[in-house]
């Protein structure tokens, strides 16, 4: 029986000795190719739209961490808490902010009429304007991190997004078969 060996890629994988790839680290690569795909060239890519650089991250644990679940869609939504107040966020590593729709950041108490639109951002439905804020503190999944740079979009998006303000401040985060964990 050949002798298998692990490679640590935040992915469980494992290679045999004879140089046959298993199933799953055809699907890890495929996966992961997809998500630095997805970062890359994501609905946030444009420079001129990302948020100003985060200060060091203030990641402190609210609870035990649980996984955030993958919807029926196929996708990882997120329960936040964002400024204490409840709002759903698809997880999205190719925005490079989290990004909130009009009518959330009404929620969050922000009037959307007031805000400055000076940045140009690309979205999945083409370019749009949108304003820089700052929210005091997003918790997801247990993790809470303060002072995350966001974007409220003036065209109304179908969803808010947790984008890589929040999820780049973590130390990582993990696609396991019980959903995505986060990594403070």
């Amino acid at each position: 029986m050949p002798q298998k060996r692990r490679v640590h890629t935040g992915v469980r994988v494992s290679i045999d000795m004879t140089g046959s790839v298993s199933g799953s680290a055809i699907l890890a690569a495929a996966v992961g190719t997809s998500l630095l795909a997805a970062w890359g060239f994501g609905a946030l890519s444009d420079k001129s739209a990302q948020a100003a650089p985060q200060p060091a991250a203030v990641v402190r644990m609210t609870e035990t961490a649980t996984p955030i679940q993958r919807g029926a869609d196929g996708h990882y939504w997120a329960r936040a808490q964002v400024e204490n107040k409840p709002v759903a966020l698809l997880v999205d590593t190719g925005a490079a902010a989290v990004v909130l729709r009009p009518a959330d950041a009404r929620v969050l108490g922000l009037n959307p009429e007031t805000l400055d639109y000076s940045q140009s951002v690309r979205t999945v439905s083409g370019m749009a304007q949108a304003a820089s804020v700052t929210l005091s503190s997003v918790t997801v999944a247990g993790v809470e991190i303060r002072d995350v740079a966001a974007l409220v979009v003036q065209a109304d998006l179908p969803h808010s997004l947790l984008g890589m303000s929040f999820l780049g401040r973590l130390s990582g985060f993990e696609a396991t078969p019980e959903g995505l964990v986060l990594k403070p």
